[in-house]
């Protein structure tokens, strides 16, 4: 049984609205970014590959959205390997973090841990 919901998931969608809403609330863009390991295709990938960049990498909501890259890809059993490259600072560590613990045969071979 799949867990990946259709590409015109609902509550995916909200998410990413509260993400890209300057107006909302700093918690509630936190458990969005968090929420969204959960919602799968490309469109809720390329949302979060563009906040990366918007945030440049650093932020806190950064951050949690790498989380949720690396959860999905961990889940998914493949990264994107065209945007794994642009990852740097906070938001690769959590990529590395995340996928070291659940799926490291797909961090890139110069960044695995021996």
């Amino acid at each position: 049984m799949s867990t990946t919901p259709p590409p015109d998931d609902p509550v995916g969608v909200q998410l990413i609205a509260i993400l890209n809403d300057p107006q909302a609330p700093e918690g509630d863009q936190l458990d969005a970014a968090m929420d969204l390991e959960f919602h799968s295709g490309p469109r809720f990938e390329q949302s979060i590959f563009e906040i990366l960049r918007r945030e440049d990498f650093s932020s806190v909501l950064a951050q949690m959205c790498a989380e949720s890259l690396a959860g999905i890809w961990a889940r998914e059993d493949r990264i994107d390997e065209e945007f794994f490259p642009e990852l740097r600072g906070p938001a690769i560590r959590e990529v590395l973090g995340i996928l070291g613990a659940r799926a490291p045969h797909l961090i890139p071979e110069g960044l695995r841990q021996n």
